[in-house]
């Protein structure tokens, strides 16, 4: 009992701060009034928070409002005229390095270099961009063998039953990291196990670290991440790897096969001799991928395992007569599969990864088009309900169709427009503009797409019986997850499993 009590006085104490360092913007809040009612809607925020957002969409409509926070006060804005303002942003008034910055504390769960110096970003936006087709080979040879392991039914059974999100991230990060560091660390059971929990824990600490005064966050990650695992961890296998890879190169033998050799070849002097720094690049790369990843491939399984098996069966047609019209999986045959494109699209419209987006950092006070200025020292975000959700452009809105946008593709000349990586004001999962997700081309969607190409070739999907809808998914504080817990059933189609080109 004094444990609980003890825990419930540093929340509202956590509240409190909250209310007073962040409640100075002068804008229209939702919540009852008063430092109590700040206070509690903090609090509300954390399990509550896209019900905040409909409130306050609901009462101001259009006009921008405060939603409280237990990291503060956050200003919601929408309208496409602000939307274009945010996009425009050249980060001297809106700033989206500084947003990223404080939503992963990078400081402390890995470090500011990270921000200070982001070529990791380049790399996935040019060299491993312009690779995709030469990885596709190594990602469909990872995808075959560790889904052959992880999919394997129990002898003398004959389908297996999976909790799928755990199983997602460890598949994701084994073959994520065939293209990124190659077969000898994309199949070391530690280095994977390291990985993958310092990918799972990164979005909790950071959240946990935003509450705490700024004296205590180096402190409680260090404690944390000591208990229940950080970026240490991966780095102690990644250091010895990566140092080999920098003597190769210093000999002149490098050679650009993967994702490590191009920072490599991009990294500064200094983390070329501190490849402990170096590292840490290959983590925050790590992260991207599997957090994304995983999210949203758990996301699509659950949906294309609810299909009728005419349905499965139409998606896999397509499937087919791409790869033979390609010989094989290739980066032009991967685009023919629109079926399993529209379904990964609509998981971007129905989910995404959080239920705000575009979220950038006030350093200067910004006019928005009604004329309101907002006040510098603020995060502001956009909803995303009001543009995923909009009727006008998604009729049905509230029922998710693994086909939506292949049927749009089918009646409309410009099929370049209902594609998963294309972004839009209609669309914004992966952002807009300058600072729009790089990583989407490899990791979220060839990554993916040769993934659930071969699973729905070799295996029929199914819920576990007695269940008849797709899990409700999970939030904390506007994140947006799969059910943790949640199974799918898989079953290997006979004659077919490793036949699929």
């Amino acid at each position: 009992m004094q444990l609980e009590t003890l825990v419930a006085a540093s929340v509202a104490l956590v509240a409190f701060s909250a209310y007073l360092t962040h409640n100075r913007t002068g804008l229209p809040r939702v919540g009852k009034a008063g430092p109590l009612g700040f206070i509690l809607t903090a609090l509300r925020s954390i399990g509550s928070f896209e019900d905040l957002i409909r409130e306050g969409l609901n009462k101001y409509g259009g006009k921008p409002f405060v939603v409280p926070t237990m990291a503060g006060s956050v200003i919601m804005v929408s309208g496409p005229e602000n939307i274009d303002l945010i996009k425009a942003s050249d980060d001297s008034a809106i700033n989206q390095p500084i947003s990223i910055n404080e939503s992963l504390q990078l400081d402390y769960t890995m470090n500011s270099r990270q921000l200070a110096l982001p070529y990791h970003a380049v790399v996935i936006r040019t060299d491993t961009t312009r690779a995709i087709n030469s990885f596709i080979p190594e990602v469909l040879d990872e995808t075959r063998l560790s889904m052959s392991e992880a999919f394997a039914p129990k002898v003398g059974e004959k389908s297996a039953t999976i909790p799928l999100f755990h199983t997602m991230t460890h598949l994701i990060a084994r073959i994520s990291n065939r293209a990124v560091l190659g077969i000898s660390l994309c199949r070391n059971e530690t280095f994977l196990h390291d990985i993958v929990r310092f990918a799972e824990t990164v979005v909790l600490y950071a959240q946990v670290l935003r509450w705490l005064p700024r004296i205590l966050r180096r402190p409680a990650y260090l404690l944390a991440s000591s208990a229940f695992g950080g970026a240490k961890q991966p780095c102690k296998t990644l250091i010895p790897h990566l140092k080999v890879l920098i003597a190769e190169r210093a000999q002149g033998l490098e050679s650009s096969k993967t994702i490590g050799d191009f920072l490599i070849n991009h990294a500064p002097p200094e983390e070329l001799a501190n490849p402990e720094l170096l590292a840490m690049r290959v983590a925050i790369v790590n992260f991207g991928s599997i957090h994304t990843s995983s999210i949203f491939g758990s996301h699509a399984i659950f949906h294309l395992a609810a299909l009728s098996e005419a349905e499965q069966d139409d998606i896999r047609d397509e499937i087919v007569e791409a790869l033979e019209s390609e010989s094989g999986y290739t980066k032009t045959s991967l685009a023919k599969m629109r079926k399993l494109d529209s379904t990964l699209r609509e998981v971007g419209r129905f989910y995404a990864l959080l239920s705000i987006g575009l979220t950038r950092r006030l350093i200067k006070p910004v006019s928005l088009a009604d004329g309101t200025v907002l006040p510098s020292g603020y995060n502001i975000a956009v909803p995303l309900a009001p543009i995923h959700f909009d009727a006008s452009v998604y009729p049905e809105p509230e029922k998710f169709d693994c086909f939506r946008f292949s049927k749009l593709r089918d009646t409309e000349e410009n099929v370049v427009k209902h594609g998963f990586t294309t972004i839009d004001k209609d669309f914004v999962p992966f952002g807009l503009g300058r600072h729009a997700c790089p990583g989407r081309f490899l990791c979220a969607s060839m990554e993916l797409k040769t993934m659930l190409a071969h699973m729905l070739l070799n295996y029929d999907l199914s819920l576990p019986d007695g269940v008849k809808t797709v899990p409700k998914p999970m939030t904390l504080s506007g994140t947006v997850m799969p059910n943790l817990s949640a199974c799918i059933v898989l079953a290997p189609r006979v004659g077919q499993v490793g036949q699929d080109l």
